[in-house]
């Protein structure tokens, strides 16, 4: 049969609507075995043709919103530190602010002079934007807040308890005497809400992922019958911090989830830490897309479907791309998409088929740099 012959009929093959699920599975298995790849030591260098343009390469901007919320952390902007660590008292004993409207003018004007300013952060990520918001600049709780739905920060009932409690901070405020309307009464991490230092906590979750929280939730989400995890590679993922939009980056992770195929069930994630980066990788072992590479749902170019989900989750908070293998040209091809990058980046680059084990989902995260 001649390669012309060849390629029709596994044109015909793979776009036949007539086949049962029994038959396609078949087919693909066949069509796997059948795949010719370059030799490990090479890449395909071959140029794509016009109709090969999987992917819309989105170069957006991720260190805004890093050096920003690095700033809750930074000694030069102490008002907005101790927003999320307890105050701590000067040489004579004191805490330096008199009261919580001279506390609350201070870091407002770190949240809206300095650069980057929440102003900054609001066209990046309105998610993160609002959170923000709600917890250290709305005077009236009118709008709820993390997964938890709170209308607790640093608003006019502390106030109110901060004048009435001179010498205090706010982290010892109790929530009980908060109006009833306002107060949490169901567990929040394992435990109950009982003074405002646990809200912070609850805040300081939401914009970093501390030490082991990034572990323990994708081990947690991953955990099932189905799966099987290599755990040494896993303990790569403790001990990493860094600043982001947790909440977005869960809902992420949490349809990346659900996209992985029963009948496959290793799952390889691992972390590297670069400089001022961290690297998550989420492999589904001998699992491949095998779609044609112009796919809607691969290029997500139909503004629907999970993979526009993930993308518009992740958008400003860190770099996103795939590897798997996929039909370029009705020839199966390993390769790598790009969907969101920090830097100018092509959208498709074709790789070793050794480097690619299965389905892989690639999130790289930055972290603060005094660059």
């Amino acid at each position: 049969m001649k390669q012309k012959e060849i390629e029709n009929f596994i044109y015909f093959l793979t776009n036949s609507k007539n086949l049962t699920k029994a038959q396609r599975l078949k087919r693909d298995q066949l069509l796997a075995k059948m795949v010719t790849t370059p030799p490990n030591d090479k890449v395909d260098e071959t140029p794509l043709t016009n109709n090969s343009n999987a992917g819309v390469c989105v170069q957006h901007e991720t260190s805004a919103i890093v050096n920003f919320l690095h700033q809750f952390t930074e000694t030069n902007a102490k008002a907005l530190k101790f927003t999320t660590h307890i105050w701590e008292t000067n040489a004579e004993g004191h805490y330096d602010y008199s009261d919580f409207k001279e506390f609350k003018t201070a870091y407002l004007e770190i949240l809206t002079k300095r650069e980057p300013s929440l102003y900054t952060i609001q066209p990046l990520c309105k998610h993160l934007w609002q959170i923000i918001t709600n917890f250290l600049i709305n005077d009236e709780p009118k709008y709820s807040w993390s997964e938890f739905k709170l209308k607790i920060g640093y608003n006019k009932y502390l106030e109110k308890w901060m004048n009435e409690n001179p010498g205090k901070q706010p982290f010892a405020m109790p929530l009980r005497t908060l109006p009833a309307k306002y107060q949490h009464t169901e567990l929040v991490n394992g435990r109950y809400l009982v003074n405002f230092g646990h809200v912070v906590d609850v805040f300081k979750n939401c914009i970093e992922f501390r030490d082991n929280d990034l572990y323990y939730f994708i081990k947690e989400l991953f955990k099932s019958s189905d799966h099987i995890l290599d755990e040494d590679l896993l303990e790569s993922l403790r001990g990493i911090s860094f600043y982001t939009d947790t909440e977005l980056v869960k809902d992420a992770l949490r349809i990346i989830a659900s996209n992985m195929r029963s009948e496959f069930p290793k799952i390889n994630i691992r972390a590297i830490i670069a400089e001022n980066s961290v690297r998550l990788t989420i492999t589904q072992v001998g699992s491949f897309s095998d779609r044609d590479i112009n796919d809607p749902k691969i290029r997500a170019s139909s503004k629907t479907g999970q993979m526009c989900s993930i993308i518009s989750r992740l958008k400003n908070l860190c770099d996103f791309s795939i590897e798997s293998r996929f039909r370029v040209d009705n020839i199966f091809k390993y390769c790598c998409i790009n969907y969101l990058s920090s830097e100018e980046k092509e959208s498709l680059k074709f790789i070793k088929d050794v480097d690619c084990p299965g389905f892989s989902y690639i999130l790289t995260f930055y972290t603060y740099s005094e660059k």
